[in-house]
């Protein structure tokens, strides 16, 4: 039920954030700025303890231009984009597990 929800969006443009190397969190953005949905980070963590930390997210190719709002099964937050088209996000992975932060426009 989840993919369908967000399936136009996981199945658009893909950017890598970091290489998947086992020892840290992996994540990767999808983009479509024709989308409402225009982003989509999926961050996993491959240890075995919960990382809490802060991702500087390029949302260049989402076409957002100074706001964003940012969804996750949490909640709803408004953020500013910087002068790059980027927000800082911290995020909250457990052990094993994935999350998701879905970027729409305000």
């Amino acid at each position: 039920a989840w993919f369908q929800q967000h399936r136009d969006i996981l199945e658009s443009d893909l950017i890598h954030g970091r290489r998947a190397d086992g020892r840290d969190l992996d994540w990767m953005l999808h983009v479509n700025p024709r989308l409402d949905e225009c982003g989509m980070l999926l961050v996993y963590n491959p240890t075995d303890r919960e990382i809490r930390k802060t991702i500087d997210v390029p949302l260049y190719y989402t076409g957002l231009e100074s706001s964003t709002v940012v969804t996750t099964p949490d909640g709803r937050t408004e953020h500013q984009l910087a002068r790059d088209y980027s927000i800082e996000l911290e995020v909250v992975v457990p052990a094993g597990g994935m999350s998701w932060y879905s970027f729409q426009r305000p």
